[in-house]
């Protein structure tokens, strides 16, 4: 390696903090060759650490905008009754702002046979969320149970979603928990605004909903 080269080599190694000396003036061959060499593997090793601390600057910036994506997660979680590690979330609540109404298992005029779900009143135009992740498998004008969005979950269960005002999604549609489907109304047989939920486990018959929130560590 020229001298010139050798002592630019060794300017940029003492700037990031490697001190190589240049090799001195009327150097025998040998040495210099030795030198060169020397030099040469600093240079190697200098740009191995800056490498390596380029990995490691990239891996801390992913770190950090995970670490604010989960972040705003949680809230969202939390606005619909998941208080724990977002990454644990099961279920979610339908909705974020509500009064407990009628219950399942109900009997009574408003009814055919027994209630089959539980009623959440709310505000017309109520932002509804899956409360877990599935497939919708129906939005569809549903009788009685007025405009009603279906999402089946992996395990077949299916959710029902009735007497909304709009629909968000569309059948085929893959939706995870938390996710805008629809509003709340007024629509079919209902007495005024609110959502009805049914949980129907293997698209069977129902179960009482608050007992299946209650069992993915929600407090409807």
């Amino acid at each position: 390696m020229p001298r010139r080269s050798s002592l630019v080599a060794a300017v940029l190694l003492a700037a990031a903090g490697l001190g190589v000396a240049a090799p001195r003036a009327g150097a025998a061959p040998e040495s210099a060759v030795r030198e060169d060499a020397r030099v040469a593997r600093a240079v190697d090793l200098a740009r191995q650490v800056g490498a390596r601390q380029q990995a490691l600057a990239s891996l801390n910036r992913r770190a950090d905008t995970r670490d604010r994506a989960l972040l705003g997660r949680a809230r969202v979680l939390a606005a619909y009754g998941w208080s724990g590690d977002p990454e644990a979330a099961r279920a979610v609540l339908p909705l974020a702002d509500y009064r407990i109404s009628a219950g399942f298992g109900l009997t009574g005029p408003l009814w055919e046979d027994e209630h089959g779900g539980q009623d959440f009143g709310a505000a017309v135009g109520e932002t509804i969320v899956s409360v877990a992740a599935g497939t919708v498998t129906e939005v569809a004008d549903a009788g009685p149970y007025g405009l009603r969005t279906i999402v089946t979950l992996p395990d077949g269960t299916e959710v029902w979603y009735c007497h909304q005002t709009s629909a968000t999604v569309q059948p085929g549609q893959a939706v995870d928990l938390a996710d805008v489907i629809g509003t709340v109304g007024s629509s079919g047989n209902s007495t005024g605004p609110h959502l009805h939920l049914e949980v129907r486990p293997a698209g069977g018959s129902p179960v009482d909903p608050m007992d299946w929130l209650r069992a993915a560590g929600l407090t409807p």
